[in-house]
């Protein structure tokens, strides 16, 4: 039996926008929606030199997150005024938390629909 380690984070977690991006056909023509909810992580910038230097974009940011919430790849996370891709999962869901690598998208904010 592993150990549930999730308690470790609530001392660092703060509240971030977790944004999910469904593109749905209608018609023929693509639309997107964007849903958003708010979920506590513990969020940290990445160490470049720990990520995998081959599929990295060096001009961009990287971030470490840690829920006990589930984060999917795929999804992005607002973190200081920009949006985040994740890009990456890690092992670590049986210790009772979710880590995972976002990138950087630099590009507009996403609005979440009303």
């Amino acid at each position: 039996m592993l150990p549930d380690m999730s308690s470790v984070l609530v001392a660092f977690e703060r509240p971030v926008t977790i944004k999910t991006v469904t593109i749905t056909t209608v018609d023929f023509v693509e639309v997107e929606a964007i849903t958003g909810r708010s979920q506590n992580c513990v969020v940290q910038v990445a160490d470049k030199e720990k990520l995998n230097s081959e599929t990295i974009d060096w001009s961009l940011e990287y971030l470490m997150v840690h829920s006990s919430s589930a984060l999917e790849q795929g999804e992005y996370i607002e973190f200081n005024g920009s949006d985040y891709k994740i890009i990456q999962r890690g092992p670590w869901s049986g210790y009772g938390y979710t880590e995972v690598m976002a990138e950087e998208t630099k590009r507009p904010l996403l609005v979440v629909n009303a």
